[in-house]
């Protein structure tokens, strides 16, 4: 799986769990509706935040704050290259670890409104999300140009130009 693809797979995970989200807690009677754009937003926020605190320690830090930021990044980009792939180059890094932060709060989020998620192993959770939004990317991907394209412009609202 190329870069793009991997972006597109992690937004796709995490609007997922948004819509799952949203559906349990504005069904609910006397709770305060949510809206699926502000809560990507606020996971968004969060996730480029992480990478910006983690990012930081590894340029401008010197000393244990600059190799604990190596050893984290070396253990993220492990983590996603186990889950989708290996990292090709530079192309979309940082939206690929923005998204896994925000994928990983999404979930932990998610864990506390729905009890059925597997809150023992919220990897297998992070992995079965994957999973079905690689799916939904390949399917996307493959429908009318004017669908992906619209599609496409979506995400980039959502993300920025990429």
């Amino acid at each position: 799986m190329n870069n793009t693809a991997k972006v597109y797979t992690l937004y796709f995970a995490i609007d997922d769990i948004i819509t799952s989200m949203c559906n349990i807690i504005n069904h609910r009677q006397n709770s305060k509706k949510v809206n699926s754009d502000e809560l990507f937003n606020k996971l968004w926020t969060k996730g480029r935040n992480k990478y910006s605190e983690l990012n930081y320690d590894l340029v401008a830090e010197i000393g244990i704050a600059n190799f604990k930021a190596e050893q984290e990044f070396g253990r993220i980009a492990s983590v996603i290259d186990n889950a989708l792939g290996k990292l090709e180059n530079d192309q979309n890094c940082y939206f690929i670890y923005c998204l896994w932060f925000a994928l990983n709060i999404a979930i932990v989020e998610y864990s506390f409104v729905n009890p059925s998620v597997n809150q023992h192993n919220l990897y297998l959770e992070i992995e079965n999300q994957l999973r079905l939004a690689h799916e939904k990317y390949l399917l996307s991907s493959q429908s009318s140009l004017e669908k992906w394209q619209n599609i496409e412009a979506i995400v980039k609202s959502k993300l920025g130009n990429f």
